[in-house]
C-alpha cells in the first residue's frame, strides 16, 4: 500500500510540473509559448493555460503582448474542415447502420461507410494549428 501511494504521488509531482512545459521564458522578461493543436481553439486555450500556469509560480498573472495562431495542416484548410464534418457523420451514420441494420447488407454497408469515416478522420486529424503568444506575467 505504501508502495502504490509514492508511485500516485510522484505521478501527481511529475505531472504538474508539466503543465507548462511549452513555456520559454525570456531574459527580458518577456516569455514565449508555442503551442500545436487538433482545433484552433484548442491550441489558443492551451497556450493561455500554460502561460497562467507559468506565471502562477510566481503569483502573478499573464498579459499578452502579441497573439497569432496559423494553420500548418497539409491540405487546404477548408478541405480540411469539410473532410473533419464528413468523417464524423460517416461515423456516425456508418456506426447506425452496421449495428442496428434490418439485414447483413445493410450492417455490412454500414460497417464500409463508418470505416470511410474512420479513414477521413486519421486524414484530417493531425495538430495542424499552431498557437504562438508573447507574454509577461504581472
Amino acid at each position: 500500500m505504501r508502495k502504490l501511494f509514492g508511485i500516485v504521488t510522484l505521478g501527481f509531482l511529475l505531472s504538474s510540473c508539466g503543465h507548462h512545459r511549452d513555456v520559454r521564458p525570456g531574459a527580458d522578461g518577456v516569455h514565449k509559448v508555442t503551442v500545436r493543436g487538433e482545433e484552433k481553439e484548442e491550441a489558443e486555450r492551451s497556450a493561455i493555460s500554460q502561460a497562467e500556469h507559468y506565471c502562477k509560480e510566481f503569483e502573478k498573472r499573464p498579459a499578452f503582448i502579441e497573439e497569432k495562431t496559423v494553420y500548418t495542416g497539409n491540405m487546404d484548410e477548408k478541405t480540411r474542415d469539410t473532410v473533419r464534418k464528413a468523417s464524423k457523420a460517416a461515423m456516425v451514420v456508418g456506426g447506425t447502420a452496421s449495428t442496428f441494420g434490418k439485414d447483413e447488407g445493410t450492417r455490412t454497408a454500414g460497417g464500409v461507410v463508418g470505416v470511410g469515416g474512420g479513414v477521413g478522420s486519421i486524414m484530417a486529424g493531425g495538430n495542424d494549428y499552431t498557437s504562438e503568444m508573447k507574454f509577461k506575467c504581472n
